[in-house]
């Protein structure tokens, strides 16, 4: 007799009437659950698998749970925390650990974490066959010193801010898993109105098939980085150039490029440096790198997007001139020294040498662009199969979800697939009104689809509030306009922990920010006019500057155009110059939309919004319910 992986030490149960607990034996055999004082007993059934409810559990711990076959005798007993229990899941922003983010949060690693915060963190496993019971692979920790860097930092922020309100144990499920889309968290059930997704889940169960598709590109691949090898071994003099850092190769002369290129300069150092230690920071490069200072590789990165903080030991700087030299492999044609981030080396004292500015470069070798990679692991249903399916039917009070960077290639059907996605994660948990917060995209202008895509994905987003106790949270000011993976998590966490306190909890806060109420005809001004209901209810403010910026009016042909835009009190008045009928307005539609945005007085933003004015409210005769 066993309990899964969820009901090991250190996990917490949800706290109150109905906990399950669940687990696997002999068939037939009687067995008994006891914690708190209570008692409760079942029969394991022929397929070998136990389900209990536990009446009445009080938040504390750590209490022992003991689960015993009463036939045998035989027991097991575990340290279980009883509080909060959530689901934090989605992609590569709901994985990002702490460690990443250590830069912008040290007083966390300072103060050692939050021991009231737990995580059960399910590690990457598609499964295209069938749905599991149990994890391969998964287990709790406590959010403290040890496991910190490990942690989620949306999970860990979420949990804090929960267990700094609620006093009791957070327990978190994350499951999560960079670049993979939505229907890859579906069940079949759920894509049931899906036949192309389905058809391909069904393709992919062939195991012989998926083994080819792992070994071709890996064969692939390998031959592309021997070849990279073998060019830029025999390459005694590359084109050369010089190159403005940061920039984009592809404007300076170098489009299309993928290979390898080396960069490199000099640098001043002052008397001593022989003793000092430092920190390389360089952002982030697209792809791969390899650093070196004075001849001495200082780190190294195999793809795009962590930013790269090297520390250099002592020894490796010299008095005067330094040189340091960077060999970047661009697999894609896209190859990039980011924008808006540090270059520099940082000295122990403090002291900057900036990095930035012109440096030479060579050409070692140049190939076509590199296999693209088939990922198995973004199939549909195969993570609900392998991550979800065995969290089912786990107590929990609600759902983060953070995701829909990898849906931004097909933006249209997003819509319709985080619907389909709470709506079956709600049947599986037989929780019909189990709340969802989603965390909308915030603000981002690279390693993403080009045009519309993101605005449409944050629409999407928004029209999940169609179904009940489901809320959005608007982030476009926390975002990073140069990085697909921003570090302010905490306040991301924040917003999506208003919404939880709102939904779960039934607390009567302001937890969303100003929405259009109605768009009517002022005669007075001679301007279009949106009344907001502001979410706080005080007035329309802007988070930069006093008038807001992002918004477009169409009068007709299909081309939007700027509209200025002035606050009164809960009104927003446009001025689109031309004395047109105005057939739609959009606010904030646009992947960067900067910072002049509109939000209420507790700093909540207006989520972006693209909406038709009615016919009748064009001919100016009244107002128009949005």
């Amino acid at each position: 007799m066993k309990l899964p992986k969820l009901f090991q030490d250190g996990c917490v149960l949800q706290q109150g009437e109905g906990t399950k607990i669940w687990g696997f034996g002999e068939p037939g055999m009687q067995v008994s659950v006891c914690i708190q004082e209570q008692q409760i007993f079942g029969k394991i059934s022929h397929s070998g698998r136990f389900e209990l409810e536990l009446p009445r559990l009080l938040p504390g711990g750590p209490y022992a749970l003991t689960i015993q076959e009463e036939t045998k005798g035989n027991a097991q007993v575990y340290q279980v925390f009883v509080g909060d229990v959530f689901v934090c899941a989605g992609q590569s922003n709901m994985e990002l650990p702490m460690r990443r983010v250590a830069v912008r949060y040290p007083e966390e690693f300072e103060n050692g974490g939050c021991e009231g915060v737990h995580i059960y963190k399910v590690m990457e496993n598609p499964e295209f066959q069938q749905t599991l019971q149990e994890h391969r692979e998964a287990a709790w920790h406590t959010c403290g010193k040890e496991y910190l860097e490990e942690a989620s930092a949306m999970s860990y922020f979420l949990g804090k801010y929960l267990y700094e309100k609620r006093r009791v144990p957070i327990g978190i499920l994350n499951l999560s898993l960079g670049g993979t889309p939505a229907e890859a968290w579906i069940s079949r059930e759920g894509l049931k109105d899906y036949p192309e997704l389905l058809e391909t889940a069904i393709k992919y169960e062939d195991e012989e098939l998926r083994t080819k598709i792992v070994e071709k590109y890996e064969k692939d691949i390998w031959e592309w980085h021997k070849n990279l090898e073998i060019q830029e071994a025999s390459t005694t003099a590359g084109k050369q150039g010089v190159i403005q850092i940061p920039g984009c190769l592809k404007e300076q002369g170098l489009p299309g490029f993928c290979g390898v290129i080396c960069l490199s300069r000099t640098f001043q150092m002052p008397e001593g440096a022989e003793e000092e230690t430092g920190l390389l920071r360089f952002g982030t490069l697209v792809d791969s790198d390899k650093v070196f200072i004075n001849g001495v590789l200082v780190g190294e990165t195999g793809y795009r997007y962590p930013p790269r903080r090297y520390p250099i030991p002592k020894g490796v700087l010299k008095t005067g001139e330094n040189h340091i030299a960077i060999r970047l492999v661009c697999q894609e044609g896209d190859g990039r020294i980011t924008s808006g981030k540090n270059h520099d080396l940082v000295l122990e004292q403090g002291k900057k040498i900036l990095l930035d500015g012109q440096w030479k470069y060579e050409i070692k070798a140049t190939l076509d662009p590199a296999p693209i990679q088939e990922f198995l692991n973004r199939k549909p249903a195969c993570l609900f199969q392998g991550m979800v399916a065995p969290c089912i039917p786990y107590s929990v009070k609600g759902v983060v979800w953070y995701q829909g960077e990898s849906n931004d290639r097909h933006p249209e059907q997003y819509e319709s697939l985080l619907q389909s996605l709470i709506l079956d994660w709600r049947k599986h948990w037989k929780q019909k009104s189990l709340p969802f917060v989603i965390v909308q995209l915030p603000n981002c202008g690279i390693d993403i689809a080009p045009g519309e895509a993101w605005p449409l994905i944050r629409r999407a987003q928004s029209k999940a509030v169609r179904l009940p106790d489901v809320a959005v949270t608007v982030n476009l000011d926390i975002g990073e306009d140069n990085d697909l993976h921003p570090l302010n998590k905490k306040e991301a966490a924040r917003r999506a922990g208003l919404a939880l306190e709102y939904l779960v909890y039934g607390k009567k806060i302001s937890y969303q920010g100003p929405k259009v109420k109605t768009a009517f005809w002022d005669e007075e001004s001679r301007k279009l006019v949106l009344k907001f209901v502001t979410g706080d209810g005080g007035e329309l403010k802007v988070l930069e500057g006093e008038t807001p910026a992002g918004f477009e009016v169409d009068t007709g042909a299909g081309v939007f155009q700027k509209a200025e835009a002035r606050i009164e009190k809960d009104k927003v008045f446009l001025d689109y110059g031309e004395r047109q009928e105005i057939r739609r307005v959009r606010y904030a539609w646009s992947c960067t939309p900067g910072r002049k945005l509109l939000c209420n007085q507790a700093g909540l933003l207006a989520e972006p919004f693209e909406l038709e004015i009615s016919g009748e409210t064009r001919r100016r005769k009244y107002e128009n319910v949005i």
